[in-house]
Protein backbone atom coordinates (compact mmCIF):
# COMPACT_ATOMS: atom_id res chain seq x y z
CA UNK A 1 0.00 0.00 0.00
CA UNK A 2 1.18 3.42 -0.71
CA UNK A 3 1.70 6.00 1.69
CA UNK A 4 0.16 9.72 0.83
CA UNK A 5 2.74 11.92 0.63
CA UNK A 6 1.51 15.63 1.92
CA UNK A 7 3.10 18.74 -0.14
CA UNK A 8 3.58 21.82 1.94
CA UNK A 9 3.92 25.33 0.25
CA UNK A 10 7.35 26.35 1.50
CA UNK A 11 7.15 29.17 4.51
CA UNK A 12 9.76 31.33 5.13
CA UNK A 13 11.08 31.00 8.62
CA UNK A 14 12.76 33.74 9.95
CA UNK A 15 15.20 32.84 13.18
CA UNK A 16 14.84 34.65 16.08
CA UNK A 17 17.24 35.23 18.78
CA UNK A 18 16.55 35.82 22.50
CA UNK A 19 17.54 34.90 25.99
CA UNK A 20 15.14 32.66 28.39
CA UNK A 21 15.61 31.87 31.77
CA UNK A 22 16.59 27.96 32.35
CA UNK A 23 14.26 27.34 34.76
CA UNK A 24 11.14 28.89 32.53
CA UNK A 25 12.62 27.10 29.62
CA UNK A 26 12.52 23.89 31.05
CA UNK A 27 8.76 25.11 32.47
CA UNK A 28 7.62 25.69 28.86
CA UNK A 29 9.51 22.63 27.49
CA UNK A 30 7.17 20.31 29.97
CA UNK A 31 3.93 22.49 29.09
CA UNK A 32 4.55 21.88 24.85
CA UNK A 33 5.35 18.20 25.68
CA UNK A 34 1.82 18.22 27.61
CA UNK A 35 0.32 19.90 24.90
CA UNK A 36 2.02 17.93 22.60
CA UNK A 37 3.73 20.31 20.59
CA UNK A 38 7.24 21.64 20.51
CA UNK A 39 9.15 24.33 22.11
CA UNK A 40 9.39 26.93 19.09
CA UNK A 41 5.52 26.03 18.70
CA UNK A 42 4.40 26.32 21.92
CA UNK A 43 5.94 29.68 22.06
CA UNK A 44 4.61 30.69 18.95
CA UNK A 45 0.50 30.41 20.01
CA UNK A 46 1.88 31.93 23.37
CA UNK A 47 2.72 34.82 21.07
CA UNK A 48 -0.51 34.89 18.90
CA UNK A 49 -2.37 34.41 22.11
CA UNK A 50 -1.25 37.12 23.84
CA UNK A 51 -1.76 39.47 20.70
CA UNK A 52 -5.13 38.42 20.23
CA UNK A 53 -6.09 39.37 23.75
CA UNK A 54 -4.73 42.87 23.39
CA UNK A 55 -6.56 42.83 19.60
CA UNK A 56 -3.53 43.71 18.01
CA UNK A 57 -4.60 40.55 15.42
CA UNK A 58 -7.62 38.94 14.76
CA UNK A 59 -8.31 35.30 16.37
CA UNK A 60 -7.54 33.49 13.37
CA UNK A 61 -4.59 31.69 12.89
CA UNK A 62 -2.17 32.96 9.72
CA UNK A 63 -2.22 30.63 6.40
CA UNK A 64 0.29 28.31 5.69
Amino acid sequence: MKKQVIKRKAETKILTGFRIHPAIKALAIEAATVENRSFSNYLENLIHRDLVSKNLISGRKPTR
